[in-house]
């Protein structure tokens, strides 16, 4: 049986999502010299792998492509984030940075939610997992702020 289309649809998001984030993650690691929130950091990318690895898991289960995040978007959000922190390094910056991605992807998320109202049970437990994920992380870094 193929995947439903908004389960697809939900799952391709969440999966972009977590992408995007350990990108970010692994474009900003070098940069970060403050060590509680390197730490931090390293184990938000194990959270973000986690989700990821469990949206792609439904989607293959199921026959749907894996998937992996452009190229091309991949380039650009490296490039972005390289500029913004040319300058400022600090630890108030990337923590900046990051509850800014973060509201990004929180409020694609809900679209996509949104959009793909007839997703089961399980992509909706899922999509619902990172966005408390990324609310507690908008919530822990404020005080790098």
């Amino acid at each position: 049986m193929a995947i439903k289309r908004d389960d697809a649809g939900l799952l391709r998001q969440i999966r972009e999502n977590t992408e995007m984030g350990m990108i970010a993650l692994e474009t900003l690691f070098p940069k970060v010299e403050d060590a509680p929130l390197g730490r931090y950091l390293n184990q938000k990318e194990l959270q973000y792998s986690g989700i990821r690895d469990r949206a792609k898991r439904e989607m293959l289960k199921e026959g749907e492509e894996g998937g992996r995040t452009g190229a091309v978007s991949e380039l650009a959000l490296r490039g972005a984030i390289h500029a913004e922190t040319l300058f400022d390094t600090s630890a108030s910056r990337v923590a900046e940075l990051m509850i800014r991605d973060s509201a990004r992807g929180i409020s694609r998320l809900w679209r996509a939610m949104n959009r793909c109202e007839n997703a089961g049970h399980t992509s909706r437990e899922l999509a619902e997992e990172l966005l408390l994920l990324e609310q507690k992380s908008i919530a822990e870094l404020k005080k790098y702020l």
